[in-house]
């Protein structure tokens, strides 16, 4: 009986003792930033790269990334989740799948180097996947650093007239915009420079039978002008010169929108909403350092 005893303790401790084997990476990863300090407040240009490992088999389901920027306490500040540009479902051993991104840093409360982490996740249940690289134990993978600047140094935008108060997803406040009227403008500080507008907006051409056309004017001057042709969200980065800001202290720019509806009036939008909406604008950011 001691015998028989013995040898089921020695089991008993030898199974609660095995640890699972780490999973087998799928890919490795790389992430080259466009700079490597940046204002809060102000866009980072992200290039991905996924090589996906010849010994693994292709994909079955379709994975998300998450980019996670995180402060010197290990604590994430805000994300960049997102699709890569092509679905995982269609990545095949070898494969190098490469994308760029730019994202837009929020007003954190947060100023000095960012940690930016990165990896694969299911969008049904959240179950990461093992990748390549410089894990910190829950399968989330350092790629770099990123030096956070105040926004003192950078150009500040004030709304004037024609904007709509600022709106959020009830779930996500992390998602805002505001939509222009027919005419709209902002103003801000001439930064004496070439400047770099960045606008991510998106419009409603479906209901106003067409393409909205869309003109910038600094001065009753065209400094710019674009179509918005379907309903989703674009992100365009449009150079404005030194000239063109013209020689005033404070720039204000115009956002001109042809095709500007009210959906209260468009049985299809099926709403009450009795505004005049132009473009709606989720980012809007005028960059003086490049």
């Amino acid at each position: 009986m001691v015998r028989l005893f013995w040898t089921a303790l020695v089991f008993s401790v030898g199974v609660s003792g095995c640890t699972a084997p780490p999973p087998e990476p799928v890919a490795s990863v790389k992430v080259t930033l466009d700079r490597n300090e940046v204002v809060l407040g102000s866009v980072v240009g992200m290039s991905f790269q996924f090589s996906i490992l010849e010994e693994h088999l292709a994909f079955v389901d379709d994975y998300r990334v998450f980019v996670h920027f995180v402060d010197a306490d290990g604590e994430v500040m805000w994300t960049d989740d997102h699709n890569p540009s092509q679905p995982t479902s269609g990545w095949i051993p070898g494969q190098i799948i490469e994308y760029d991104r730019k994202v837009f840093l929020p007003m954190y409360p947060y100023i000095g180097t960012a940690t930016i982490r990165v990896g694969l996740y299911s969008a049904n249940g959240g179950e990461r996947l093992a990748l390549v690289g410089d894990d910190d134990g829950s399968l989330s993978y350092k790629i770099g650093t990123l030096e956070l600047l105040p926004q003192s140094e950078n150009v500040f935008l004030i709304f004037q007239d024609g904007w709509h108060e600022l709106e959020v997803i009830p779930d996500d406040h992390e998602v805002q915009w505001r939509w222009t009227m027919a005419n709209a403008t902002i103003s801000f500080r001439n930064p004496r420079s070439d400047v770099l507008l960045y606008l991510r907006a998106d419009g409603r051409p479906d209901l106003v039978g067409g393409p909205q056309g869309v003109v910038l004017e600094i001065e009753g001057r065209e400094v710019a002008r674009f179509l918005i042709e379907t309903t989703q969200v674009k992100l365009r980065e449009i150079p404005i010169s030194q000239e063109q800001l013209g020689d005033q202290n404070m720039v204000e720019l115009g956002i001109v929108v042809d095709g500007a509806f009210i959906p209260a009036d468009r049985t299809e939008a099926g709403n009450d909403d009795t505004r005049e909406l132009g473009i709606r604008v989720f980012d809007i950011l005028v960059d003086a350092h490049g």
